[in-house]
């Protein structure tokens, strides 16, 4: 994909998490991904073509997103990024930029994704529904540096927390499926003639999405190179709907979390991962 914080493999996958209570030292483990959709074409994979001076740009945005220490970034409901089906007795469905399914209910959160020497150690996530109506309370997420999925619910401080770890399959935490990948963005895909706006710079590429075809729009500074907003528009292909979702609020280089140590039954677990 042209130029991603969602390095190598990104593409719909859902993922099933028990939030029943894990005793004591152990961890509850998750199901595997259910309807999982095949892979987008890894990004080494596709050449970067069209506009030249929107190519050498980029490759100035990659260099300079790549040597951040960390980035967040926000989503809102509005989006198809997040999307939460309460399966009942304690279990939950999630999708990661997949295109709208039944009973699924949109979700809005933040991400971190945090880095040392330019690769991704942890990333974690906080889900949240838009209203107590939608049939979920708010849960976080976490790719460990093992490349475990940790799931933690409900996230208020004084609850305790229930874990899921391990999953089978491909988990997708705040667009990433394994650390140790690069942090920034990835210069592939055709790119469009730069719109400049001031100090501000509109990126257009266009890229395979799987079997769709993917139209990004990247906000980006003319003098840190580093992107403020990113916008995915992936349209419909024979019978797959489209959709659009996008990064907003996206900073760079800010002083992070460490992955959350909670009380409760992740305490232990989560101190074993910093």
């Amino acid at each position: 994909m042209a130029t991603r914080l969602v390095r190598a493999g990104l593409i719909a996958a859902a993922a099933l998490f028990s939030l029943a209570p894990a005793g004591a030292g152990a961890l509850e483990h998750a199901a595997g991904p259910t309807g999982s959709a095949p892979e987008a074409p890894e990004a080494p994979r596709l050449a970067a073509t069209g506009n030249a001076a929107a190519i050498a740009f980029y490759r100035k945005v990659a260099a300079a997103t790549d040597a951040e220490a960390s980035t967040h970034y926000t989503y809102s409901a509005a989006q198809t990024l997040v999307r939460v089906k309460n399966l009942g007795a304690g279990n939950l469905s999630w999708l990661m930029a997949d295109p709208p399914k039944a009973g699924y209910r949109p979700a809005h959160g933040a991400v971190w994704l945090v880095a040392s020497q330019g690769r991704t150690t942890y990333v974690t996530e906080t889900v949240l529904p838009t209203s107590p109506a939608e049939g979920f309370a708010p849960f976080e997420l976490v790719l460990t540096p093992r490349g475990e999925v940790m799931m933690a619910a409900p996230t208020t401080p004084s609850a305790p927390q229930r874990c899921v770890s391990r999953t089978s399959g491909t988990p997708y935490v705040g667009l990433d499926t394994a650390t140790g990948k690069p942090i920034g963005y990835t210069v592939v895909g055709r790119f469009s003639a730069l719109r400049r706006v001031g100090d501000t710079v509109y990126v257009t590429s266009t890229y395979s999405w799987g079997p769709q075809t993917a139209i990004e729009v990247d906000t980006v500074s003319a003098t840190t190179y580093l992107p403020s907003r990113s916008v995915y528009r992936v349209l419909a292909h024979h019978g797959i709907p489209g959709f659009t979702f996008a990064l907003d609020d996206i900073t760079w280089g800010t002083t992070p979390p460490s992955p959350p140590v909670s009380n409760g039954v992740c305490a232990t677990y989560l101190a074993s991962i910093r």
